[in-house]
């Protein structure tokens, strides 16, 4: 072999080296990379496991309630719609209650003060008025004992014309 040959043998062992040792940087590069991904692979199933428990746990604390809650809601809703509707009816008979009681109280109020004014009435006459004839009529017997015996008068003749005391009818 001639030196150039060896030379150039040599030329393309030095890169086949450096292609080699790049080579081998990127796969100890590769095999970091991949270790890590399998510690993490490794770590996957405790965290798999935890979230998996965990969404396990709320699947069935929701399926849960769910089974349970949906027959209950199923079984008040009926009642409730009838509470409703029994609620809106007694509040429209108690709001007529209240207008017709609104009306009887005027009435009443009406009737005890006509009541009032008769039993007022009655009461002013039994007191008052007939206590005033018993006066009229005191006061008349005592005018009639003071009073002298008057003689009659002769009678006058009448000269046509009514007097004060005596107009024509």
């Amino acid at each position: 072999m001639t030196d150039d040959e060896l030379l150039a043998l040599y030329g393309s062992m030095k890169e086949m080296a450096a292609a080699m040792k790049a080579r081998e940087a990127a796969l100890v590069t590769k095999t970091a990379a991949l270790d890590a991904a399998i510690a993490e692979l490794k770590q996957l199933p405790g965290t798999l496991g935890k979230q998996t428990s965990q969404y396990i746990a709320m699947g069935v604390k929701q399926s849960i309630q769910d089974d349970f809650s949906r027959p209950i809601a199923e079984a008040v809703k009926g009642p409730i719609a009838e509470l409703s509707r029994e609620t809106y009816h007694a509040r429209s008979v108690m709001a007529q209650v209240a207008k017709e009681t609104r009306y009887q109280s005027w009435t009443w109020l009406a009737v005890i003060l006509l009541l009032g004014f008769a039993f007022g009435g009655a009461a002013s006459y039994y007191l008052f008025v007939r206590d005033l004839n018993q006066v009229g009529d005191r006061i008349d017997a005592i005018q009639q004992q003071l009073a002298p015996a008057v003689p009659a008068q002769e009678a006058k003749p009448v000269d046509g014309r009514p007097t004060k005391g005596h107009k024509g009818h």
